[in-house]
């Protein structure tokens, strides 16, 4: 069918002045513009131009974009559920022969045949149950900027040229007040998003106030931290620049186990986050998505943190309760630059304090110092040369990597303020001098400064390894206790394991440590493993490794030993009888077997392989045992 002429045609069917009607129409629709959204406003258009004309249905597409296509927006008449439909529907695609002929001509388009016309597409026709139809152009100006399709559903009907002015007529009107509609709906977003930028600089303002007051006070970024996480209602936590985590604070009424663990492991080793980590280096803030498959199942916001134009770290929020928001991007920003001031503050606290003690620590661990002088330094620090001390050197596992004296020192104020350590770099570890506090007793010392070195290599860097030495009281020992602690960390660069302890005693290696730091690594833990290895592999036969232990700890007396443990002299030979024979060394009698025995149990302690206090609780069980049994006897 072809598009009936409607200027020249005569006007037909009911009405003869179809402005006025469109006219009439139209008051209705403006009473809805500016008071609803622009599907109520298209809705209200739907109903009215299908009054007009007198169809059972009307549906309303609008262009998407500049694709040319049409998108379905609304319906009105039919089935209830049409709408959802249509919003999924398009037109003005190829195969559609009838919005493409409306496209050409820029006026109405009548199929009285709707079920033959080639111009339709057939699965669109059947799936509607159209049987005639009529499409209308919206235009404004030159542009069609919608189409209004009306047709009775399942019957014909029949259009008069009338009818498609009257519609196109209304149409016109109608785009116009879309157009109103949608500057309307616009500039009521960009209101609504200026009123939340408002309140957001609002919020930022709130807690940039806040956080400078807490810097001011002189507040560490622990405080710092909770307030953030309190002030958001959003967990946080401040990690350094390799991902060791430095603080973390939930908001209260949430869960204490409720924190970000977008750089905890596993996570933080994954190519996913490290991508998100590379990408937003450049960033202020940026967020990071879900991680389903690496258990991050939230999103997080992270900002670095820059301190004295080098990175120190990231803050990191996680969403919770409510999505984030342009006040979270804002005011996590700012809290990282304050937290960068307070990082760069503590950072020169520590530097102050190192300075002064750093430079008295090498000169008493090198030796060369003048005694005088260096006693007169250390009395104006306030430190006791005549006091017991202990040093500890730590150092990273690869030889070319250098520990940072700044981390450390910052990790030994932090986890034990108690403590007077004075640190000092020394080519490429570093030395602390630490003081035993007065009244202490000195195992007890030397088991808790064990731990606390441990937990300062946590805290300070990844893959640091440390020795502590016994405990000294004059100049002149301060040397040899520094070269004493510098054999252990070169026993566990040979013979440790990444996955072994980190911190040894002197005293747990006892002088094995000399002969270990000056061998052949290779070769003796060939000797080890052939010797030992299938003994430590084997659960049934740790009891001899744990007898051998007690052996030696009893100056490798036969009758010490079953002392020790309460239990017969031959129940030990017997046990030594054992070992020799699944290792082949005489150690019951032979020095030399006995010398490479213990190194042998050295080696296997510092690569993990041996834990020295799952032996002990051995020997305990079995003394307790062997002293009841007599007390039962007796």
């Amino acid at each position: 069918m072809t598009v009936p002429d409607i200027t020249a045609a005569p006007v037909q069917g009911p009405g003869s002045a179809p402005h006025a009607r469109a006219l009439d129409a139209l008051a209705e629709v403006s009473t809805a513009l500016g008071s609803t959204s622009v599907d109520q406003v298209l809705s209200v258009i739907a109903r009215k131009v299908r009054e007009l004309i007198g169809v059972a249905r009307c549906s309303i597409y609008l262009r998407d974009g500049d694709s040319g296509l049409f998108r379905g927006r609304v319906t009105d008449g039919g089935a209830p559920d049409m709408t959802a439909y249509v919003r999924r529907s398009l037109a003005g695609m190829p195969a559609d022969g009838m919005t493409l002929e409306l496209l050409d001509t820029g006026r109405p388009v009548i199929v009285a045949d709707a079920q033959n016309d080639p111009r339709m597409i057939r699965s669109n026709t059947r799936f509607w149950n159209i049987r005639s139809i009529m499409a209308v152009p919206m235009v404004v100006g030159e542009r069609v900027t919608g189409v209004i399709y009306l047709d009775d559903v399942e019957r014909p009907h029949r259009f008069f040229p009338a009818d498609a002015e009257l519609a196109s007529t209304f149409a016109r009107l109608a785009a116009i007040a879309v157009e109103q509609a949608q500057v309307c709906t616009d500039l009521a977003g960009k209101l609504e998003n200026a009123e939340c930028r408002v309140k957001a600089l609002r919020r930022a303002a709130i807690v940039d106030e806040r956080l400078s007051e807490l810097v001011l006070e002189g507040a560490g970024i622990e405080t710092l931290v909770q307030a953030i996480a309190q002030l958001h209602g959003r967990p946080c936590a401040v990690y350094d620049v390799s991902h060791t985590r430095l603080s973390v604070a939930s908001p209260g009424g949430a869960d204490e186990e409720l924190v970000p663990r977008l750089l905890e492991r596993p996570a933080v080793g994954s190519p996913e986050v490290s991508a998100a980590l590379a990408g937003g280096a450049d960033a202020r803030v940026f967020v990071v998505p879900p991680l389903p498959d690496l258990g991050i199942a939230r999103r997080h916001l992270v900002a670095p943190i820059h301190a004295e134009g080098e990175p120190w770290g990231h803050l990191v929020m996680m969403e919770h309760r409510s999505r984030f928001s342009s006040s979270d991007m804002i005011t996590l920003r700012r809290a990282a630059t304050l937290l960068a001031l307070q990082a760069a503050i503590e950072r020169r606290a520590v530097e102050a304090d190192w300075n002064g003690g750093a430079s008295l620590a090498a000169e008493l661990l090198t030796r060369g110092c003048d005694p005088v002088t260096v006693t007169r330094r250390a009395a104006r620090l306030g430190v006791r040369v005549d006091a017991l001390h202990a040093v500890a050197v730590f150092a990273s596992r690869d030889r070319a990597v250098l520990a940072d004296f700044r981390a450390i020192a910052a990790a030994f104020a932090k986890l034990a303020p108690e403590l007077r350590a004075h640190t000092a770099a020394l080519g490429r570890s570093v030395g602390a001098l630490i003081a035993m506090p007065e009244g202490a007793d000195p195992e007890a010392f030397l088991g808790e400064l064990k731990d606390t070195v441990a937990q300062v290599c946590l805290q300070a860097g990844t893959d640091l390894i440390a020795g502590v030495s016994s405990l000294r009281e004059n100049l002149e020992q301060y040397a040899d206790a520094y070269d004493e602690a510098k054999q252990i960390v070169d026993c566990l660069r040979c013979f440790g394991s990444p996955s072994g302890p980190a911190v040894f005693l002197s005293r747990e290696l006892g002088l094995g440590r000399v002969f270990l730091a000056t061998s052949d690594p290779d070769a003796v833990k060939a000797f080890a493993a052939e010797k030992f290895g299938g003994i430590v592999g084997d659960e049934s036969k740790r009891d001899l490794l744990a007898t051998l232990s007690c052996f030696f700890e009893n100056l490798a007396s036969v009758r010490r030993c079953a002392l020790h443990l309460a239990v017969h002299e031959n129940t030990i030979r017997y046990r030594l009888a054992r070992i020799e024979e699944l290792t082949g060394l005489a150690i019951n009698h032979d020095p030399d077997a006995q010398l490479g025995a213990r190194l042998s149990m050295l080696v296997l302690t510092l690569s993990g392989c041996l834990d020295p206090s799952d032996l002990h609780r051995r020997n305990q069980r079995e003394a307790a045992a062997g002293l009841k049994a007599l007390s039962v006897t007796g």
